[in-house]
C-alpha cells in the first residue's frame, strides 16, 4: 500500500511539470510575424520568445485595441540582433488559460501582421481576427514608463534553440501570462526535451522505490 501511494504521487508529480513553448519573433528571412502566432498553454507553462533581426519587441495588448499596450501587461523592450537569433530571450509565465494578445511595437510592424496570441480561441475573437484588426490600427504604440522585461524575464543564453515550436506564421503551439486570444491552426505538445526529462525523472524515482 505504501509503495502504491508513493507511485501514485510520483506519477502525479511527473505529469504536473510545466512545459515551455518557443515563439520566434520574426525569423532568419526577416518576415514580420510571430511563429507560431498562437500558443495553447496550460496554467504554469512558459512561453519563450526568441528574437531575430533587427530590433523587435513583444508587448502585451488587448483585442479591443490592437497595436496598443495593455495596462500592466508584459513588455520585453526592443531586443537588437545583428544576425541569426539573439541569445537574449523573453520568458512569460502563463497564469491562467484566458487569451493573451501581444504584438511588436516597432515602426509599423504590428500593422504589417506582427501580432499573436497565447490561448487564442478557435472561434469569435480569433488570432486571425486580431491580426486583421491590427492591420487597420491607426498607430503602433510602445509601453511608456514601463521597465524593460516587465511581466516576464529577459534571459541570456548561448544555447538558443527556438525549434520546439517552429512553423509558418499561421501555425499555433501550446504555452504562458494573463489575458484573453485566437487560432489559425494549432499544434499542442511540449518540447521533446521536457517530455524526456519527465520520463527520465519518473524512471529514476521508480527505480529508487523498487530498490
Amino acid at each position: 500500500m505504501h509503495f502504491s501511494t508513493l507511485l501514485t504521487t510520483a506519477v502525479l508529480a511527473s505529469t504536473s511539470l510545466a512545459a515551455d513553448f518557443a515563439v520566434k519573433v520574426s525569423n532568419k528571412n526577416g518576415d514580420l510575424a510571430f511563429t507560431p502566432n498562437n500558443t495553447k498553454a496550460a496554467q504554469g507553462d512558459t512561453v519563450t520568445f526568441h528574437f531575430y533581426p533587427e530590433a523587435h519587441s513583444v508587448a502585451q495588448g488587448t483585442f479591443a485595441k490592437p497595436c496598443a499596450p495593455k495596462a500592466g501587461g508584459f513588455w520585453s523592450g526592443f531586443v537588437p540582433v545583428a544576425s541569426g537569433v539573439s541569445p537574449t530571450t523573453f520568458v512569460v509565465t502563463v497564469n491562467d488559460t484566458k487569451p493573451i494578445w501581444f504584438y511588436c511595437s516597432k515602426a509599423s510592424h504590428c500593422q504589417s501582421g506582427m501580432a499573436g496570441a497565447i490561448n487564442g480561441p478557435d472561434t469569435g475573437n480569433t488570432t486571425a481576427a486580431y491580426i486583421a484588426a491590427s492591420e487597420k490600427a491607426s498607430e503602433n504604440v510602445s509601453p511608456q514608463n514601463v521597465e524593460t522585461g516587465f511581466g516576464g524575464m529577459l534571459t541570456n543564453s548561448s544555447s538558443v534553440s527556438p525549434s520546439a515550436s517552429s512553423g509558418s506564421p499561421t501555425q499555433s503551439a501550446s504555452g504562458s501570462a494573463t489575458g484573453t486570444g485566437a487560432a489559425a491552426s494549432t499544434s499542442t505538445g511540449a518540447a521533446p526535451v521536457m517530455e524526456l526529462s519527465k520520463g527520465l525523472g519518473l524512471a529514476a524515482l521508480l527505480g529508487f522505490l523498487v530498490v
